[in-house]
Order: C-alpha cells, then structure tokens, then sequence
C-alpha cells in the first residue's frame, strides 16, 4: 500500500492514463449497444475511476490534510451551486416543448465530467511533472494518436469525418482519383469525434514542433510529421488550417527568441528541418479532402420561398429556407412553434439562416426568450435538457451560458483562465518566459480559442483531461517549479 502511495508510482499512474486517452476514446466504446448495457459509455467510468484513485490517494493523507480546506470551500460552492442549478433547472415548465426535458442522471452525471478536469489540475499540481515529462508525455499521445488516424486511413478502414460510416478510398487516392468528395477521403481513424481529435491536435502540433527546436531525433521528425500528416486527414477546416497557423506561429516565437530575446541559440539545421515540415504540409493541402460542411443554397431558392404564403402553407416555405426538415420537423416542430418559424421565413436574412449552425443558434436563442429568468442565467436551464432535444450549439462558452449559466462557468471553467493569468504574471514577475512556457500556455489557450468557433471541445475528456493536465504544470511551475535557463 506504501508503494502505491509513492508520488513517483502515483505520477507513473497519472502518465499511463494520459497516454491512453486515445484508446479509450475508440468510437466502439459509445455506440448505442455499448451504452445501453451500462448506461453510459464505460470509457467515462474508467476515466471517473482512475481519477477519483489518484485524487484519494493524493489527498485523504497526513501530508496533504492542509490542502483539503481550500478543496473543502471549492467543494461546499460547488455543492451549493449543484442544488441550486438542479432546482432551478429541474423546475421550468417545458410543457409546450416536451422533447426540451430534464434528466437528473444526466445532468449529474455531465457535472461529474465537467469535475474531473478540475480534480486532474489538483492532481497535477501535486505530483510536480518535470518539462521533461510534460514534453514525452505529449510525443507519445501525438505518436498514439497519428497512427491510429494514419494507419487506419492507409488500410482504408478508418470512419468518415463527416457523415457516419468509414472512407470510401485512402490517402493515395487524393492524387490518382477524381471520383471522389472530401467527405468520402476525410478521415478520423477510429475516434469519435473530427471536431474534437481536431482541438486535440492544437495541444499537441505546437509541443511535436517545440521537440524539435529543443533536439532533432528521428522519433520526433516521424512524430511531428504524422501528426500533421494527420491533421490533413482529419479534413475539417480547424485541423486543415490550424497546422498553417500553428507552424507559423512556432517559427515566429523561435526567431523572436532567438534573435531578441535572445534565449535561444539560433541553429539553422532546426530552422530549416521546420521550414521543410511547413513545406511538406503545404505541399498535400493541394490535394487535401478539406470538407466545406456549408449548405448550398441559391438566389432561386430565396424567390421561390418568397412566392409561397407562410400563413398558406408554411411547410413548404421552409423547405426552401436553407434549413434542415430535422430542425422545423423534429427539433423544434413548427406545429408547436410556428411563430418563431413564420418569423424565420419572413424577416431573418439568408446569412443569418441559411445552415445548421444558424438553425442552432436561432432556435436556442428562441429557446432562452421563452424560458430564460434571472436564476436560470446565473444556474443555467440545464445540459440534460439540450441533449434530450438534439440541440447543443457547436460554440462553447455561448452554449455552457445557457446549460450551466454564468455561475457555471465560474465553477467549471475559470479555473483555466485564472490559472494561465497567475502563470503570465509570475513569469513576467520574474522576468523568466522561456520558450517553452509560451508553447504549453498555447497547448491550454489555443483550444479554449477554437472551441468558441468550433465547438462540443471543453466538455469532451479527450481534450478536458489534458487541458487539466497543462493547467496543473502551469500551477506547479508558477508557485515551485524549477526555473530553466534554456528556451
């Protein structure tokens, strides 16, 4: 029991189960079967398991006992906050939309998966991982994550990005066949999610590109190129154009700190083996199945709209609206909701309607005049309650304002943003902003940036767990991590 108490097995531990995050995250392990026998996807109890482990262990000892106060106001907030948004939430009348209902299970449940990065941070901090680590750690996860992408893309057996099902031809075919969409070539290997493999990768590319600033080995050339390799794949614009931006930006910072800051020695082999990487990568975008998920939609489509009477049949007015029957049929029937979708056809603007996203938008923007108090914007209406109805807008923070209010995001997501600011200003403080410092803080800012734009990002364990993880080295190496000398 002693040996499984020792920091150094406890951070061992703490490593493994952030390596095998991609495993875990295999498509096969949310499927409606899986689900249905345990009730939520297992891969979410392991995680809730292997977390709560360390945490006890960590914590529940006479060493640590001083730490369980400031655990224990966090805890009796939270608590308060739970009670409160469970009341509050569990209590709107939804009888005129019955699909927008509330389920106590799963909304305690999505508490419990928004917790867990929290505890991951706590963790951490407590078990001081070394640059070191942080940097193999991430290697290996990025070296976990490509092969699968690339491998099973390569043996054509990888699912779609877009679409459900698997590709229809691999990477080779981008240059032989024309036959071919983006969507049939876009690939995310066996993962459940391109939108959050996506988000993944923005924390992981900045640290393959840093590994080779630091020193060339062939591991991390082989590394670093499959996973941009597999950013490519992934198809979707995040992942297809973020690369651009996060090479540029590593290329901007070594010459920054290189030639003015001057704590890095310039080497040009590593500029230039990084300036081959961006060329490489420039290279495949001519070919790449970058997928434009945009609804096509016409100047026809808007005159034949308008020649027919919503008051008429408004049915078939929306079927030339630019939105999909899913929305006005099923999501938000517009039997039962024919004001808003009258007012949809009549007075919203083609670039404010036309697509899914406006759809979301609009429809939950409807939904918060219809049941949005005071209480429910500080609580939230609930998370279970977009869930039940198919409708959670692929823009976070917007979206956590509506499910978990503002209090909400206070609890559950501040601590990101306050820790990264305490980091800036101890670094500044005492005038010591490695390199290096500038592209962990990256691996936690840039996904928290994309997932305004992109979406179903913060709340996913894959990318939550690891943005717990940067912010609990970002808090150890703030208040007593060692200072490096070298970028």
């Amino acid at each position: 029991m002693k040996k499984i108490k020792d920091e150094k097995t406890l951070r061992k531990i703490l490593f493994i189960f952030l390596m095998l995050q991609p495993v875990l995250d295999c498509y096969l392990l949310y499927t409606d079967e899986i689900i249905n026998i345990f009730h939520f996807s297992p891969t979410t109890i392991i995680r809730m398991l292997i977390i709560t482990f360390l945490f006890v262990m960590i914590f529940f000892n006479k060493k640590n006992l001083k730490n369980l106060k400031i655990i224990g106001i966090y805890g009796v907030f939270l608590l308060i906050y739970i009670l409160f948004h469970h009341f509050i939430s569990s209590g709107i009348d939804n009888s005129g939309f019955k699909t927008f209902s509330y389920s106590i299970v799963t909304e305690l449940f999505y508490m419990i998966r928004m917790l867990l990065p929290i505890l991951v941070i706590l963790i951490t901090y407590k078990l001081k991982p070394t640059k070191e680590e942080v940097i193999k750690l991430f290697l290996f996860v990025a070296a976990i994550t490509s092969i699968i992408i690339v491998g099973m893309n390569l043996l054509n057996i990888a699912c779609a990005s877009y679409g459900g099902g698997f590709i229809k031809a691999n990477f080779f075919n981008w240059f032989f066949n024309k036959k071919y969409l983006p969507s049939d070539l876009a690939s995310k290997g066996w993962f459940n999610s391109a939108n959050q493999i996506s988000g993944l990768m923005f924390i992981l590319f900045p640290i393959c590109i840093y590994s080779l600033y630091e020193k060339i080995t062939k591991p991390r050339i082989i590394i670093t190129l499959l996973t941009l390799l597999s950013m490519i794949m992934l198809g979707t614009r995040v992942a297809s154009y973020g690369w651009i931006l996060i090479i540029t930006m590593m290329i901007f910072l070594y010459l920054f700190y290189s030639f003015v800051f001057k704590t890095c020695k310039f080497d040009c082999k590593k500029f230039g083996l990084v300036l081959l990487v961006l060329v490489f990568g420039l290279s495949l975008m001519t070919k790449a199945p970058i997928v434009n998920v945009g609804v096509t939609y016409s100047d026809k489509d808007e005159k034949e709209m308008k020649s027919i009477k919503a008051e008429v049949n408004l049915e078939e007015k929306l079927k030339y609206s630019g939105t999909q029957p899913i929305y006005y049929m099923e999501i938000y029937p517009y039997k039962e909701h024919r004001k808003f979708w009258v007012n949809l056809v009549e007075n919203v603007s083609p670039e404010k309607r036309v697509g899914n996203r406006n759809s979301e938008k609009l429809i939950t923007n409807d939904i918060a005049k219809t049941y949005e108090t005071a209480y429910t914007s500080l609580f939230g209406l609930g998370y279970s309650r977009f869930i039940n109805t198919y409708l959670y807008l692929e823009q976070d923070f917007v979206i956590h304002y509506y499910t978990i209010g503002i209090l909400g995001i206070i609890v559950f997501l501040c601590p990101y943003f306050l820790i990264a600011a305490y980091f800036v200003f101890k670094k500044i403080q005492k005038k010591k902003f490695i390199l290096f410092d500038i592209v962990i803080l990256s691996g936690l800012i840039l996904p928290l940036c994309i997932s305004y734009f992109s979406g179903h990002i913060i709340d996913e364990l894959i990318i939550s767990l690891y943005l717990g993880f940067i912010t609990g080295y970002l808090l150890y190496d703030s208040r007593k991590g060692k200072e490096n000398d070298k970028g």
